[in-house]
Protein backbone atom coordinates (compact mmCIF):
# COMPACT_ATOMS: atom_id res chain seq x y z
CA UNK A 1 0.00 0.00 0.00
CA UNK A 2 1.33 3.70 -0.39
CA UNK A 3 2.21 5.44 2.66
CA UNK A 4 4.95 6.88 5.10
CA UNK A 5 7.29 4.36 5.53
CA UNK A 6 9.64 4.77 8.69
CA UNK A 7 12.66 2.20 8.63
CA UNK A 8 13.84 0.68 11.65
CA UNK A 9 17.43 0.95 13.19
CA UNK A 10 19.06 -1.87 10.60
CA UNK A 11 21.44 -2.49 8.61
CA UNK A 12 22.39 -4.79 6.35
CA UNK A 13 24.17 -8.23 7.87
CA UNK A 14 21.81 -7.49 11.33
CA UNK A 15 20.33 -10.37 12.38
CA UNK A 16 16.20 -10.17 13.34
CA UNK A 17 14.32 -12.43 15.18
CA UNK A 18 10.58 -13.42 13.96
CA UNK A 19 8.29 -10.98 14.77
CA UNK A 20 11.05 -8.13 14.99
CA UNK A 21 9.89 -4.58 13.49
CA UNK A 22 11.43 -3.63 10.16
CA UNK A 23 9.77 -0.76 10.04
CA UNK A 24 6.42 1.21 10.01
CA UNK A 25 4.02 2.39 7.07
CA UNK A 26 1.01 4.87 7.75
CA UNK A 27 -1.62 4.58 5.22
CA UNK A 28 -2.78 8.40 3.47
CA UNK A 29 -6.41 8.36 3.95
CA UNK A 30 -8.50 7.05 1.20
CA UNK A 31 -11.35 9.01 -0.73
CA UNK A 32 -14.78 7.35 -1.71
CA UNK A 33 -12.94 5.65 -5.00
CA UNK A 34 -9.77 4.38 -3.45
CA UNK A 35 -12.11 3.06 -0.39
CA UNK A 36 -14.31 1.00 -3.04
CA UNK A 37 -11.02 -0.21 -4.73
CA UNK A 38 -9.23 -1.01 -1.52
CA UNK A 39 -12.39 -2.79 -0.53
CA UNK A 40 -11.84 -5.32 -3.73
CA UNK A 41 -8.45 -5.23 -3.17
CA UNK A 42 -8.86 -6.54 0.15
CA UNK A 43 -11.32 -9.31 -0.55
CA UNK A 44 -8.50 -10.54 -3.62
CA UNK A 45 -6.28 -10.20 -0.62
CA UNK A 46 -8.51 -12.33 1.27
CA UNK A 47 -9.06 -14.89 -1.63
CA UNK A 48 -4.90 -15.27 -2.21
CA UNK A 49 -4.73 -16.23 1.50
CA UNK A 50 -7.42 -19.06 1.47
CA UNK A 51 -5.77 -20.17 -1.51
CA UNK A 52 -2.31 -20.47 0.11
CA UNK A 53 -3.26 -21.90 2.93
CA UNK A 54 -4.65 -24.55 0.80
CA UNK A 55 -1.53 -24.67 -0.78
CA UNK A 56 0.48 -25.35 2.47
CA UNK A 57 -2.01 -28.34 3.58
CA UNK A 58 -1.28 -29.98 0.21
CA UNK A 59 2.22 -29.44 0.57
CA UNK A 60 2.20 -30.88 4.37
CA UNK A 61 0.72 -33.53 3.09
CA UNK A 62 2.81 -34.57 0.36
CA UNK A 63 6.07 -34.01 2.67
CA UNK A 64 4.36 -36.43 5.23
CA UNK A 65 3.55 -38.97 2.18
CA UNK A 66 7.66 -38.45 1.27
CA UNK A 67 8.14 -39.11 4.50
CA UNK A 68 6.58 -42.32 4.91
CA UNK A 69 7.58 -43.81 1.37
CA UNK A 70 11.42 -42.68 2.91
CA UNK A 71 10.80 -44.85 5.83
CA UNK A 72 9.77 -48.13 4.71
CA UNK A 73 12.25 -47.78 1.90
CA UNK A 74 15.08 -47.00 4.73
CA UNK A 75 13.71 -50.40 6.78
CA UNK A 76 13.33 -52.77 3.47
CA UNK A 77 17.26 -51.38 2.74
CA UNK A 78 18.14 -52.90 6.10
CA UNK A 79 16.82 -56.15 4.44
CA UNK A 80 18.87 -55.69 1.40
CA UNK A 81 14.99 -54.90 -0.31
CA UNK A 82 16.09 -51.45 -1.85
CA UNK A 83 19.16 -49.90 -4.00
CA UNK A 84 21.46 -47.20 -2.39
CA UNK A 85 20.28 -44.95 -5.59
CA UNK A 86 16.76 -45.85 -4.73
CA UNK A 87 17.51 -44.58 -0.98
CA UNK A 88 18.95 -41.75 -2.00
CA UNK A 89 16.59 -40.73 -4.75
CA UNK A 90 13.66 -41.19 -1.51
CA UNK A 91 15.69 -38.44 0.52
CA UNK A 92 16.64 -36.17 -2.02
CA UNK A 93 12.74 -36.10 -3.33
CA UNK A 94 11.81 -35.72 0.97
CA UNK A 95 14.12 -33.05 0.99
CA UNK A 96 12.18 -31.11 -1.85
CA UNK A 97 8.99 -31.69 -0.31
CA UNK A 98 10.07 -30.70 2.88
CA UNK A 99 11.58 -27.42 1.18
CA UNK A 100 8.09 -26.83 -0.60
CA UNK A 101 5.82 -27.17 2.73
CA UNK A 102 8.26 -24.32 4.22
CA UNK A 103 7.89 -22.29 1.19
CA UNK A 104 4.09 -22.59 1.12
CA UNK A 105 4.26 -21.55 5.01
CA UNK A 106 6.06 -18.55 3.65
CA UNK A 107 3.37 -17.69 1.07
CA UNK A 108 0.20 -17.95 3.54
CA UNK A 109 2.61 -15.58 6.12
CA UNK A 110 3.27 -13.25 3.26
CA UNK A 111 -0.85 -13.91 1.98
CA UNK A 112 -1.96 -12.84 5.43
CA UNK A 113 0.90 -9.85 5.66
CA UNK A 114 -0.71 -8.63 2.03
CA UNK A 115 -4.61 -8.97 3.49
CA UNK A 116 -3.38 -6.83 6.81
CA UNK A 117 -2.17 -4.22 4.22
CA UNK A 118 -5.04 -4.12 1.81
CA UNK A 119 -7.46 -3.83 5.10
CA UNK A 120 -5.55 -0.62 6.10
CA UNK A 121 -6.72 1.21 3.06
CA UNK A 122 -10.42 0.59 3.69
CA UNK A 123 -12.30 4.20 5.11
CA UNK A 124 -10.65 5.07 8.66
CA UNK A 125 -7.15 4.50 7.01
CA UNK A 126 -4.09 6.23 8.05
CA UNK A 127 -3.59 3.98 10.50
CA UNK A 128 0.12 2.50 11.25
CA UNK A 129 1.12 -0.66 9.76
CA UNK A 130 4.17 -2.34 11.88
CA UNK A 131 5.92 -4.51 8.97
CA UNK A 132 7.48 -7.45 11.06
CA UNK A 133 9.77 -9.97 10.04
CA UNK A 134 8.03 -13.44 8.44
CA UNK A 135 10.93 -16.05 9.81
CA UNK A 136 14.00 -14.90 11.49
CA UNK A 137 17.10 -13.98 9.40
CA UNK A 138 19.43 -11.63 8.10
CA UNK A 139 18.97 -8.05 6.83
CA UNK A 140 20.25 -8.63 2.72
CA UNK A 141 19.35 -5.62 1.11
CA UNK A 142 17.84 -2.18 2.51
CA UNK A 143 15.43 -0.52 -0.84
CA UNK A 144 14.62 2.52 1.43
CA UNK A 145 16.81 3.54 3.92
CA UNK A 146 15.42 6.54 5.16
CA UNK A 147 11.56 7.91 6.24
CA UNK A 148 9.24 8.92 3.12
CA UNK A 149 6.40 8.23 0.97
CA UNK A 150 6.20 5.51 -0.71
CA UNK A 151 4.12 3.49 -3.23
CA UNK A 152 2.27 0.50 -3.13
CA UNK A 153 4.28 -2.25 -4.16
CA UNK A 154 7.78 -0.42 -3.22
CA UNK A 155 10.73 -2.81 -2.28
CA UNK A 156 11.13 -1.81 1.06
CA UNK A 157 13.81 -4.35 2.47
CA UNK A 158 14.82 -7.73 1.80
CA UNK A 159 15.94 -10.91 4.81
CA UNK A 160 16.65 -14.12 4.03
CA UNK A 161 17.81 -16.99 5.69
CA UNK A 162 21.83 -17.67 5.38
CA UNK A 163 22.00 -20.82 6.70
CA UNK A 164 19.48 -22.06 4.09
CA UNK A 165 21.01 -21.55 0.70
CA UNK A 166 20.31 -22.79 -2.49
CA UNK A 167 22.79 -22.81 -5.49
CA UNK A 168 20.94 -22.07 -8.45
CA UNK A 169 22.95 -23.12 -11.73
CA UNK A 170 21.70 -22.08 -15.34
CA UNK A 171 22.61 -25.10 -17.49
CA UNK A 172 21.50 -25.54 -21.77
CA UNK A 173 17.95 -26.96 -22.02
CA UNK A 174 19.65 -29.75 -23.90
CA UNK A 175 21.88 -30.57 -21.00
CA UNK A 176 19.28 -29.89 -18.50
CA UNK A 177 17.32 -32.84 -19.67
CA UNK A 178 19.59 -35.63 -18.68
CA UNK A 179 20.17 -34.05 -15.27
CA UNK A 180 18.63 -36.90 -12.39
CA UNK A 181 17.19 -35.51 -8.98
CA UNK A 182 19.94 -36.38 -6.57
CA UNK A 183 23.19 -36.28 -9.22
CA UNK A 184 25.98 -34.29 -6.99
CA UNK A 185 27.30 -30.98 -8.37
CA UNK A 186 30.71 -29.67 -7.39
CA UNK A 187 31.57 -26.36 -7.38
CA UNK A 188 34.27 -24.18 -6.28
CA UNK A 189 34.34 -21.21 -3.55
CA UNK A 190 37.02 -19.15 -3.54
CA UNK A 191 39.95 -21.95 -3.82
CA UNK A 192 37.55 -24.54 -2.11
CA UNK A 193 35.67 -26.91 -3.54
CA UNK A 194 32.25 -28.19 -1.57
CA UNK A 195 29.34 -30.01 -3.02
CA UNK A 196 25.20 -29.94 -3.61
CA UNK A 197 22.68 -32.38 -4.48
CA UNK A 198 20.12 -31.68 -6.89
CA UNK A 199 16.68 -30.96 -5.16
CA UNK A 200 14.90 -29.90 -8.41
CA UNK A 201 15.17 -28.85 -12.20
CA UNK A 202 12.55 -26.26 -13.21
CA UNK A 203 10.43 -27.20 -16.38
CA UNK A 204 10.66 -24.24 -18.16
CA UNK A 205 13.43 -22.33 -19.79
CA UNK A 206 14.71 -18.34 -19.91
CA UNK A 207 16.76 -16.68 -22.52
CA UNK A 208 20.19 -15.93 -21.60
CA UNK A 209 22.56 -14.03 -24.09
CA UNK A 210 25.86 -15.47 -23.98
CA UNK A 211 29.65 -13.60 -24.07
CA UNK A 212 29.28 -13.73 -27.85
CA UNK A 213 25.89 -12.29 -28.43
CA UNK A 214 24.07 -15.89 -29.01
CA UNK A 215 20.41 -16.23 -27.33
CA UNK A 216 20.36 -19.31 -24.98
CA UNK A 217 17.70 -21.13 -23.41
CA UNK A 218 18.71 -21.95 -20.13
CA UNK A 219 17.28 -24.15 -17.62
CA UNK A 220 18.04 -23.22 -13.90
CA UNK A 221 19.22 -26.52 -11.65
CA UNK A 222 18.46 -26.07 -7.56
CA UNK A 223 21.15 -27.34 -5.57
CA UNK A 224 21.31 -28.37 -1.80
CA UNK A 225 24.33 -27.23 -0.31
CA UNK A 226 26.27 -29.59 1.67
CA UNK A 227 28.36 -26.95 3.58
CA UNK A 228 27.75 -23.19 2.94
CA UNK A 229 30.64 -22.19 4.13
CA UNK A 230 31.40 -18.78 3.64
CA UNK A 231 28.80 -17.96 1.03
CA UNK A 232 25.97 -15.49 0.62
CA UNK A 233 23.03 -14.45 -0.97
CA UNK A 234 24.01 -14.03 -4.45
CA UNK A 235 27.36 -14.98 -4.71
CA UNK A 236 28.66 -16.13 -7.54
CA UNK A 237 30.20 -19.94 -8.33
CA UNK A 238 31.78 -22.05 -10.65
CA UNK A 239 29.98 -25.38 -11.08
CA UNK A 240 30.28 -29.14 -12.14
CA UNK A 241 26.97 -31.56 -12.48
CA UNK A 242 28.06 -35.39 -12.20
CA UNK A 243 25.37 -36.93 -14.47
CA UNK A 244 27.02 -39.69 -15.31
CA UNK A 245 30.13 -42.07 -14.18
CA UNK A 246 31.73 -44.83 -16.48
CA UNK A 247 34.99 -45.86 -15.34
CA UNK A 248 37.81 -46.71 -17.24
CA UNK A 249 36.17 -44.45 -20.67
CA UNK A 250 37.97 -43.80 -23.29
CA UNK A 251 37.71 -39.76 -24.06
CA UNK A 252 38.80 -37.60 -26.20
CA UNK A 253 37.94 -33.55 -27.19
CA UNK A 254 34.37 -33.37 -28.66
CA UNK A 255 36.23 -31.39 -31.55
CA UNK A 256 37.45 -34.62 -32.93
CA UNK A 257 34.15 -35.67 -33.42
CA UNK A 258 32.35 -35.56 -37.38
CA UNK A 259 28.50 -36.22 -37.70
CA UNK A 260 27.83 -38.67 -40.48
CA UNK A 261 24.21 -39.22 -41.13
CA UNK A 262 22.92 -40.06 -37.46
CA UNK A 263 26.48 -41.39 -36.46
CA UNK A 264 29.58 -40.58 -35.41
CA UNK A 265 32.65 -40.61 -36.82
CA UNK A 266 36.44 -39.35 -36.42
CA UNK A 267 39.76 -39.23 -38.44
CA UNK A 268 42.54 -41.10 -36.83
CA UNK A 269 45.99 -40.78 -38.44
CA UNK A 270 48.21 -43.96 -39.35
CA UNK A 271 51.84 -44.09 -39.13
CA UNK A 272 51.94 -42.99 -42.95
CA UNK A 273 50.31 -39.77 -41.86
CA UNK A 274 47.37 -40.19 -43.39
CA UNK A 275 43.54 -39.63 -42.11
CA UNK A 276 41.51 -42.42 -41.62
CA UNK A 277 37.56 -42.28 -41.51
CA UNK A 278 36.80 -44.99 -38.10
CA UNK A 279 33.05 -44.83 -36.68
CA UNK A 280 32.74 -44.52 -33.21
CA UNK A 281 29.65 -44.86 -30.48
CA UNK A 282 29.51 -41.64 -28.24
CA UNK A 283 28.54 -43.07 -25.11
CA UNK A 284 28.45 -39.92 -23.28
CA UNK A 285 29.13 -35.97 -24.01
CA UNK A 286 30.55 -32.48 -22.06
CA UNK A 287 31.32 -29.47 -22.88
CA UNK A 288 34.32 -30.46 -23.81
CA UNK A 289 34.82 -34.27 -23.94
CA UNK A 290 33.11 -37.40 -24.90
CA UNK A 291 33.23 -40.73 -23.78
CA UNK A 292 33.50 -43.09 -27.36
CA UNK A 293 33.83 -46.70 -28.41
CA UNK A 294 35.07 -48.07 -31.78
CA UNK A 295 38.81 -46.84 -31.76
CA UNK A 296 41.79 -48.01 -29.53
CA UNK A 297 43.67 -46.33 -26.39
CA UNK A 298 46.51 -44.14 -27.69
CA UNK A 299 45.06 -43.22 -31.11
CA UNK A 300 46.02 -39.89 -33.02
CA UNK A 301 42.77 -38.39 -34.11
CA UNK A 302 41.96 -35.00 -36.24
CA UNK A 303 40.71 -31.97 -34.05
CA UNK A 304 38.35 -29.99 -36.17
CA UNK A 305 38.99 -31.67 -39.14
CA UNK A 306 38.48 -29.44 -42.49
CA UNK A 307 35.26 -29.76 -44.68
CA UNK A 308 37.13 -30.97 -47.30
CA UNK A 309 39.36 -33.77 -45.26
CA UNK A 310 38.62 -37.47 -46.83
CA UNK A 311 39.79 -40.38 -46.05
CA UNK A 312 43.51 -41.16 -47.09
CA UNK A 313 44.38 -37.37 -47.41
CA UNK A 314 47.86 -36.77 -45.57
CA UNK A 315 47.66 -34.72 -42.67
CA UNK A 316 50.46 -33.15 -40.39
CA UNK A 317 50.15 -32.14 -37.11
CA UNK A 318 50.75 -28.69 -36.27
CA UNK A 319 52.15 -29.08 -32.34
CA UNK A 320 52.57 -31.70 -30.77
CA UNK A 321 50.18 -32.21 -27.22
CA UNK A 322 50.45 -33.37 -24.10
CA UNK A 323 49.21 -36.67 -23.30
CA UNK A 324 45.43 -36.67 -21.69
CA UNK A 325 44.85 -38.07 -18.36
CA UNK A 326 42.57 -40.62 -17.93
CA UNK A 327 39.04 -39.76 -16.79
Amino acid sequence: MSGTWTPAELAVGDTVRAGALLGTLTAAPADPTTARQASAELGVATSNLAAAEAAEAAAVAAEAEARRSLGRAERLGQAGGVTDEELDRLRTLHEARLREREAAKARVTAAAFARDAARALLPGGGTTVRVTAPAPGVVLRRDEEHARVVGAGTPLLMIGSIGSLELVVDVLSRDAARVPLGARLWFLVGADTTWAHVLRVEPVAHTVRSALGVDEQRVSVIGDIHAPGALGHDFEVRAHLIVGRREGALVLPVGALVRDGEAWRVFTVDDDGRARAEPVQVAARGADDAAVQGIAAGTRVVVYPPEGLADGDRVRARSAAAPRAPR
